[in-house]
């Protein structure tokens, strides 16, 4: 073999083993990196769970409020539609009775 096949030869096999090297290295930071995503995942869902639970019991008594005010308004809403509306009077003479 010439010394410049054996140099290339070289250089070719220093490229391979330099490009095993960086995609061996890029696998284990894609590992690291989805280790790292399925933490913070974790974290967040922690989260999102503990804020619920904090939350939900002032969700519960809004609810109850709303409702309440909902009630109250409508009742009221009716009573000054019935205020607003004459009573009917009918006497004995505006009855057409046969006896």
């Amino acid at each position: 073999m010439k010394a410049t096949t054996k140099f290339l030869a070289g250089f070719l096999f220093a490229m391979g083993a330099s490009a095993a090297y960086k995609v061996a290295k890029s696998e284990q930071k894609q590992e690291e990196l989805k280790n790292k995503l399925n933490q913070v995942q974790g974290q967040v869902q922690d989260m999102v769970e503990k804020a619920t639970e904090a939350v939900s019991p002032y969700v519960e008594k809004a609810k109850v409020s709303y409702q309440e005010s909902r009630d109250a308004l409508t009742d009221s809403v009716s009573a000054q539609d019935e205020a607003a509306q004459p009573d009917i009077e009918i006497e004995e003479k505006d009855l057409n009775l046969q006896k």
